[in-house]
Formats: C-alpha cells, sequence, structure tokens
C-alpha cells in the first residue's frame, strides 16, 4: 500500500469544560470518591519511601449540626509544594499523574482525575486542599458547580504562605473540621505533634448525606470497598465521626476471608501467551508479541457465599506494571459452578494496560479482555 500523506492540525481542539465533566462522569457517588482521596494519600507516602508505620491517614466525617458545616476530610503527612499543585495535582487525564518522575512498586497509579473529580462534584459548597511542606502553605480547591481549581482566597494570599508550626496549623484545621485533637486515636495524636508537614482535603456540604447513619453507611461501604483493598494493606486508616474515634480507636482493616476446606491453597496460575477471543475466535496475544511478560492469575477461596455480604471482594482485579488498573465482579463472568460464589482473586498481566478506563472498574471491552475474561471463567469452572 502507497504511503497516505496528510498534514495534521497543529493542535487538538478540546472543549476542556466539557471534556473533564465526561470524565467525571464515573465519580458521582461518595462511595466511588471518597476510595480516591485516601489512594492519593497512599500513593504519597509510596512515592516518598514512608516507613510503613508511619502511613497513616485519618478520614474525618462530621454530619449537620447547628454550630458546624457538614464535611468529609481526609489527612496524610506528607504535604505539597506549590510546584507540584501546579505542574501535577491540577492537570486532568495525565498518564503519569500518580508517579511524578517516580518508579515504586507500591504506587497504585491513575491518571489524576478521580480525587479532583469527587471534589468538584459531590460537595454544595466547596472542597479544600489544605496542605504544608517545607514551612509554606497552600490552600487550593474548587467550589461547587464548576471544574475550575484555583487558590482560596487568591493566589497572593493561599499559595506559598509561611507555616512556621505546622503541628499548631494542623490542629487549627482540624478543629475546623470538628475534630478534637485528644479525642482522635494515640498514635494520630503523636504524628500531628511531630509533623513536618500534612495535607487535608475537606469537602463541606456532601451532597446527599444528612445524619449519623448514612455517614456510617458509607463508611461500611468504604471498608470493603474493591478500591479500597490496597490503601488498607499499605496504610493504617483511621475514621473520626462527629469527633469521636470509630472501630474502637483501631485503623479499619480488611475483613478475613476464611478459605474453603481442601481449597487453603490459592492457585497460581500462568497465563498462556496467546488467548482466543470468544467473540470472533481469533487467538489474541497476551505478551503484546512478546515485548511483555507472561502474566499470572491468582484464585483463592471463601468458605462461605461472597455474593452479598462479601460483594465488593467478590471480584478477579486487574494489575498491570503500573499498579492496580480495575477488576470484574465474578458473578458478571460467564461461570456456571457450584463453586463461583466463594471465588476471589487477581490477574496480574502488563498487556492490560491500554484498557484500563478512567475509573479504574471494568476494563474496556477488547478483543484482549474478552479473551482474559473467557479465560479466567474456564479456570473458575475447574
Amino acid at each position: 500500500m502507497a504511503a497516505i500523506k496528510y498534514t495534521p492540525d497543529a493542535d487538538v481542539d478540546v472543549h476542556k469544560e466539557s471534556a473533564i465533566r465526561l470524565i467525571c462522569a464515573p465519580f458521582q457517588s461518595h462511595e466511588n470518591g471518597l476510595p480516591e482521596w485516601v489512594k492519593n494519600s497512599a500513593d504519597e507516602y509510596a512515592r516518598n519511601d514512608c516507613d510503613e508505620e508511619d502511613r497513616v491517614v485519618l478520614i474525618a466525617m462530621n454530619d449537620e449540626r447547628r454550630d458546624r458545616t457538614p464535611s468529609i476530610s481526609c489527612l496524610d503527612f506528607s504535604g505539597m509544594t506549590s510546584d507540584v499543585i501546579e505542574n501535577h495535582f491540577r492537570k486532568w487525564a495525565d498518564p503519569d499523574a500518580a508517579l511524578r518522575g517516580r518508579r515504586a512498586d507500591s504506587i497504585q497509579g491513575g491518571k489524576g482525575n478521580g480525587g479532583k473529580c469527587y471534589m468538584c462534584q459531590m460537595f454544595d459548597s466547596h472542597s479544600l486542599l489544605y496542605t504544608v511542606k517545607n514551612n509554606l502553605g497552600n490552600r487550593y480547591g474548587v467550589v461547587s458547580g464548576s471544574v475550575k481549581f484555583g487558590y482560596f482566597p487568591n493566589p497572593a494570599d493561599g499559595r506559598d504562605f509561611r507555616v512556621p508550626n505546622a503541628p499548631r496549623a494542623l490542629k487549627k484545621a482540624l478543629s475546623d473540621v470538628g475534630c478534637d485533637l485528644e479525642l482522635v486515636p494515640a498514635r494520630v495524636q503523636d504524628i500531628v505533634e511531630k509533623c513536618s508537614g500534612f495535607t487535608m482535603i475537606s469537602g463541606f456540604e456532601p451532597k446527599g448525606l444528612s445524619g449519623r447513619a448514612q455517614f456510617t453507611t458509607l463508611i461500611n461501604h468504604l471498608q470493603d470497598h474493591t478500591q479500597m483493598i490496597r490503601n488498607l494493606e499499605d496504610c493504617k486508616v483511621y475514621v473520626i465521626l462527629n469527633g469521636k474515634a470509630l472501630n474502637n480507636g483501631k485503623p479499619l482493616t480488611l475483613p478475613q476471608i476464611q478459605p474453603l476446606r481442601g481449597g487453603e491453597q490459592a492457585r497460581e496460575i500462568v497465563i498462556p501467551e496467546k488467548l482466543v477471543d470468544p467473540a470472533y475466535k481469533t487467538r489474541v496475544s497476551t505478551t503484546d508479541d512478546g515485548k511483555l511478560p507472561q502474566g499470572q492469575l491468582v484464585l483463592r477461596t471463601s468458605d462461605r457465599s461472597m455474593r452479598w455480604s462479601r460483594k465488593g471482594r467478590h471480584t478477579i482485579t486487574f494489575r498491570a506494571k503500573r499498579g492496580y488498573i480495575g477488576y470484574v465482579p465474578v458473578p458478571d463472568l460467564d461461570v456456571q459452578s457450584p463453586f463461583r460464589d466463594n471465588i476471589y482473586g487477581e490477574c496480574l498481566l502488563h498487556a492490560l494496560e491500554p484498557f484500563q478506563q478512567n475509573d479504574r472498574s471494568l476494563l474496556a471491552d477488547a478483543p484482549l479482555t474478552r479473551a482474559v475474561r473467557a479465560f479466567i471463567a474456564d479456570e473458575i469452572k475447574r
């Protein structure tokens, strides 16, 4: 075939605000948005190679009371500079957003959308990123109904202002969202007193949440959310509701899943270099024709049905070179087996990276993703 000649435009013309709103469509719930904030904190700790004991995240929630505005906040003890805010945080759809030029196996990845989308969409007043690092503070965020972020109240006063005492500044910030330091877990108190920096994201007047019961329900969903699995493995996540520590002041943990008798050992299966796309019966490469390593499927069992009470864990999670990229609920796979409701696991396959979608849930439909899903279903049937 003769070479095709054309002259590309000098740029790509995009309606920025409409594109951002389209990107943000999957994050229109607190259940899907709040895990993004926690993930961002976990990734910041990973980028800085923090010790495991120092990877502490505090979630503070307040329902509406006469003397305060309802809010949801997420705090970590890393801190960001104005340079990071302006050259990384504020960028949308950046494939390297989570890495920031670094490489760390524990960085979960993402494209810099989820946390900002949650800030834009799920709070009726505003969302504020308050961060301190190197004795300089920044207040950056967005008001309800807008996707245009900026400094509060303006760049002159909200950017790189002096913060000579980070612990004192943080105590004031916690007090502003209804957190009495004396009532938070001792481990958090200790870190607050010694911190040299922090980042606290707060959303005010959360949409659709009113009363303690609804906030408690959100917390229960959070603990079993698919995208919280890695966060709870990598960090100690504490929760404060109306100023009081939940879970007896202990960090949230993943519910332990007891295996089926006889199925105590996980099955580790090497993924073949070629699989068949069930739609067109064609063979597709799982290694990009040898350029990438072969993958692995790991299947585990649960001693009781996961279909309802363990729904958030009843999945096959997908990981690629940059970390977590999505999942598929096991009930969505074409599996006819009496053990289907007792299976969960993960699939590591670098060739799946291009099929990650914006919300890191289901992978995009394609010959390879269809072939991998069919392969997983067949292995579950065995």
